[in-house]
């Protein structure tokens, strides 16, 4: 019989949720330091933190976040998840280019615009993910 923690972590959305809080951390580090750090706008900071993180995690999700038995590197599924990102990426990056349009933000105001962008973008890579790219079908 599975423990629980066995149980739990058996269901992928669980650990795309573990995966997402490392990629959100990775992604917002990136994102900040190259704002305040590197003086880049906060939509252009986004942006690249955003490819970084975004293609170093289809590995994560390969292998770990949605793994079955026939799991490996595919082309396939690759170009599916580069779709996947350029449709979250157009969603964070719009959300974040409108509100640093509506006004240039400091620190605070930039977290929280970063976390209006993540909250659109992790829930549309999500389900694209999940029903698309890396769907048993």
């Amino acid at each position: 019989m599975d423990s629980p923690l066995a149980t739990l972590m058996s269901k992928p959305a669980v650990r795309y949720g573990l995966a997402s809080i490392l990629a959100l951390g990775v992604d917002f580090v990136l994102t900040m330091t190259l704002r305040f750090g590197g003086g880049l706008s906060l939509t252009l900071s986004a942006a690249i933190a955003f490819i970084v993180t975004g293609i170093g995690f289809y590995f994560i999700h390969e292998f770990w976040t949605f793994r079955h038995e026939a799991s490996a590197v595919s082309t396939k599924r690759l170009v599916k998840n580069l779709s996947s990102l350029a449709t979250a990426f157009c969603a964070r990056i719009g959300v974040i280019g409108l509100l640093e349009w509506l006004h240039t933000p400091g620190v605070l105001a930039a977290s929280a615009y970063f976390a209006a962008g993540a909250g659109v973008s992790f829930t549309l890579n999500y389900l694209i993910n999940k029903y698309w790219v890396f769907s048993k079908g």
